[in-house]
């Protein structure tokens, strides 16, 4: 039996797999006289990604049933989420540079999309600790923690 998510239940943080993209640059000769190199400049030597590590928390603004003073959630409710570069994109040094290609960081809403078999909210099954989030970036996540003085079966 598993406690119910409420508003501002916590995900468990999920990643992205590189979701960050960069590309590398390095500083070297562009051009060449007699008497050796005649200038230089940034030259594309590559690329690269990271990461995205998505937090987040339930978010239900008005629900037809509350525990402890907080709205219970449903399948179908919304999570509020941040996501950020993780690891960050290398940091630039003497004659390396990364430069982003996509943003490093975003915020975004995902979807509670599983809950309880045997309680309903609306027509919708109850949210449990443990039901399953769709994240602003597509992976799948749980909800970490809730209310335990109300349980249900998954």
């Amino acid at each position: 039996m598993a406690g119910v998510a409420t508003d501002g239940s916590k995900i468990v943080d999920s990643i992205k797999s590189g979701h960050v993209t960069y590309k590398i640059e390095s500083y070297q000769c562009v051009s060449w006289g007699p008497f050796g190199c005649t200038g230089y400049g940034w030259v594309p030597t590559g690329s690269g990604s990271t990461n995205a590590k998505i937090t987040g928390q339930v978010t239900v603004p008005s629900s037809k049933m509350k525990l402890s003073g907080k709205n219970v959630a449903k399948i179908g409710d919304y999570t509020t989420e941040l996501w950020v570069a993780d690891p960050p994109i290398p940091s630039s040094s003497g004659n390396t540079r990364y430069i982003a290609t996509s943003p490093i960081s975003g915020s975004g809403q995902g979807t509670i999309s599983s809950g309880s078999a045997k309680g309903k909210l609306e027509g919708q099954a109850i949210a449990l600790i443990g039901s399953q989030v769709t994240t602003c970036l597509g992976t799948t996540t749980t909800i970490a923690d809730g209310d335990t003085k109300m349980k249900f079966g998954s």
